[in-house]
């Protein structure tokens, strides 16, 4: 089945909330340099505030993914930031531990949601040929949301020691005209077809695009939950390392590398375009070599790394090219664990896988951001950095378990409950 019209516009538009959620989780990382003092901050609150939004992106992406599959994806695509806006301006103006906490576990809920809805929506809107390549752009704009919170930053840090509040609030200025935009979106001709609103010559049938799957609960069925435990579990392991590091970057620049917060802003910036280099490089792969050999290559290239960079005990300023050539590869394992569950799941509970694994991801991120500092502390950085390698080479062994679902129409690879025998599906 090919995509409807405007798909570009549609990709945008989706793809927006991974941007904003790149700028919201970078934004607090550079801010953290700042509020333990500003805010009177203990050590465990410092942390509890780091992982907030993860921790309310478990709740949100599970919700929100399960009321997608029943209500469909364009009747939520502007909810889940219109709760990001208004969260993300009572973090700018928080006073106390409290405020901040709450304010961002509630803000890490809209952009929980924003995952599976916009991951469903771009995998029902594109075409098969070049599915991966519109996955994995999506994906990418997080680090475009990373770069700009950067500039956004460096913008406001001469305004004072409250300069973050600024940036906070400018978060929120920018996900306006994405809430607008998402009342144009048209919903998903999958949804349609599965619930039976949708039929016409050279499309599935409902029968085809469900696959006797009715569900939720069906998605804990044996047909269904050993891959819904597989995709889980290799996402978990992922986020374990990606975000134990990633969000510690300005702390790990600044403690073992650089001085000044100019600099340790300019070293994020380098690390952001690593990274949006990385994706350009796995959009040239995704549809030819497939998304296993590009989750392989990058979770095996992601675990020695960081075995090399623990054994060799890297410091100073050789961190910052280390780390932009790790982020580069580290994005190759990022997208296509994101968004495989959309490939590998029916349309009735897409979004429901996704969340679901969604959901389990954070929990792993919550975790590596939660101890990361603890290790860093006890193990030191390069005997973390060598933990982290061994739960990418888990992740990797994980993968090898995984099928190929390049250039195929998703009636064809999603997983179901009964074989449906249907028409051969045109590309």
């Amino acid at each position: 089945m090919s995509s409807p019209p405007g798909k570009l516009k549609s990709f945008f538009i989706s793809s927006a909330g991974f941007l904003l959620d790149g700028y919201d989780l970078s934004v607090i990382s550079f801010a953290l340099l700042f509020l333990p003092k500003e805010l009177h901050l203990t050590p465990l609150q410092e942390g509890l505030v780091s992982s907030a939004s993860l921790m309310g992106m478990i709740l949100g992406s599970v919700l929100l993914g399960l009321l997608s599959d029943k209500m469909g994806r364009k009747r939520l695509m502007g909810l889940d930031l219109v709760i990001f806006t208004v969260f993300a301006i009572t973090s700018a103006l928080s006073q106390n531990f409290l405020e901040m906490f709450l304010s961002r576990l509630l803000l890490g809920v809209g952009i929980g949601g924003d995952y599976p809805l916009s991951s469903s929506l771009m995998a029902e809107y594109s075409p098969s040929r070049s599915r991966g390549r519109y996955l994995v752009g999506a994906v990418s704009m997080y680090w475009v949301g990373t770069l700009l919170s950067a500039v956004v930053n460096l913008v406001f840090l001469p305004t004072g020691d409250y300069f973050w509040r600024y940036s906070f609030a400018f978060g929120a200025l920018l996900s306006i005209p994405v809430i607008v935009a998402r009342f144009s979106l048209p919903e998903s001709p999958r949804w349609l077809i599965s619930k039976g609103k949708l039929k016409g010559d050279g499309i599935p049938t409902q029968e085809e695009e469900n696959k006797g799957v009715t569900g939720f609960l069906d998605l804990f069925r044996m047909r269904l939950l050993p891959y819904l435990l597989l995709v889980s579990a290799i996402w978990f392991l992922f986020d374990v390392a990606s975000y134990g590091i990633g969000l510690y970057y300005p702390a790990i620049f600044r403690e073992f590398s650089l001085p000044s917060n100019y600099e340790v802003i300019y070293a994020t910036m380098i690390i952001a375009v690593g990274a949006i280099l990385g994706y350009i490089l796995a959009e040239v792969a995704i549809d030819s070599l497939g998304r296993r050999a590009v989750l392989l290559s990058g979770l095996g290239v992601m675990a020695l790394l960081l075995a090399v960079g623990g054994v060799l005990r890297l410091t100073g300023v050789v961190l910052v090219p280390y780390f932009a050539v790790f982020v580069a590869m580290e994005q190759w394992a990022g997208a296509v664990t994101l968004f495989y569950p959309a490939e590998l799941f029916p349309t009735p509970v897409r979004s429901s896988a996704q969340g679901f694994a969604t959901a389990v991801s954070r929990i792993g991120a919550v975790l590596g951001v939660v101890f990361f500092p603890s290790m860093v502390k006890v193990l030191g950085l390069s005997n973390s950095l060598i933990l982290f390698s061994v739960t990418s080479a888990i992740a990797f062994i994980l993968a090898l378990l995984l099928r190929e679902t390049k250039r195929k129409e998703l009636e064809e690879i999603s997983l179901g409950l009964k074989e449906v025998k249907g028409r051969n599906p045109s590309t």
